[in-house]
C-alpha cells in the first residue's frame, strides 16, 4: 500500500470498506452540495477538514448551524459526523502502526474528548514496543484495535483512528478510521 497525500487515504479508506463516519469531499463554493450532506447526514457537530494540505486546519466540533459559516476559506475540505457526537463513548484514540514483523508504534489517549491531534500532542501511551509486550495490556481494548488491523490488512501503514464502546459510523462498528499514511 502506497498512499502519499489525503485524497489518496480517503481512496483507500472507500476501497478497502473501513468503517468511517459519514464524510463528503467539498471544493470552494460547493454549498448546495454542503447542504444536502447535511440534510442526508443530520447530527450536533460536525468536524471540517483541510484536505488541500497535511496539518490543515481542523474544526472537530462545528454545530449544525455554523457549519455553512464554517467553511468559508477553505478551497478543499471535507465535512464528517463529528466523534464529537459520541465523546461519552470513546475509549481510545490516536494513531497505531503494526509492522509486518510484530514491532508496533503507537501515541494512544484516553481521553473521550480528544481528537487524533489532541491525543499526538498529550498521549496516555507512547509506544515504540512489540506485539510481545506486556505494555500493551494497560491499553483498553487493545486486542480490538489490533485485531482490527490484521483483519484489514493494514499492517506497515500508519493508521489514525478512534474505539468506541458502541457501534458507530457507515459500518456501525467500534472502531472508525480517520486516516492512512505511509509516504507523507
Amino acid at each position: 500500500m502506497f498512499i502519499t497525500n489525503k485524497l489518496e487515504s480517503i481512496k483507500k479508506i472507500n476501497e478497502l470498506g473501513l468503517n468511517k463516519f459519514s464524510e463528503q469531499l467539498f471544493s470552494e463554493n460547493d454549498t448546495e452540495k454542503v447542504k444536502k450532506f447535511l440534510s442526508k447526514y443530520p447530527a450536533k457537530y460536525y468536524a471540517i477538514r483541510d484536505k488541500s494540505k497535511a496539518g490543515g486546519i481542523f474544526k472537530l466540533k462545528v454545530p449544525f448551524e455554523d457549519v455553512l459559516s464554517e467553511i468559508k476559506g477553505y478551497s478543499l475540505f471535507t465535512i464528517n459526523v463529528s466523534s464529537a457526537n459520541y465523546d461519552v463513548n470513546q475509549l481510545l484514540v490516536g494513531e497505531i502502526e503494526v509492522l509486518s514483523d510484530g514491532q508496533i508504534y503507537a501515541i494512544l489517549s484516553t481521553n473521550s474528548s480528544y481528537s487524533v491531534r489532541d491525543a499526538l500532542r498529550d498521549p496516555s501511551f507512547n509506544l515504540s514496543t512489540d506485539i510481545f509486550d506486556k505494555k500493551l495490556n494497560q491499553i483498553p481494548c487493545f486486542d480490538m484495535v489490533y485485531q482490527y488491523i490484521i483483519e484489514n490488512k493494514l499492517q506497515n501503514v500508519i493508521v489514525e483512528f478512534a474505539l468506541f464502546d458502541t457501534e458507530v459510523g457507515i459500518k456501525n462498528q467500534n472502531i472508525v478510521v480517520y486516516e492512512l499514511r505511509t509516504h507523507y
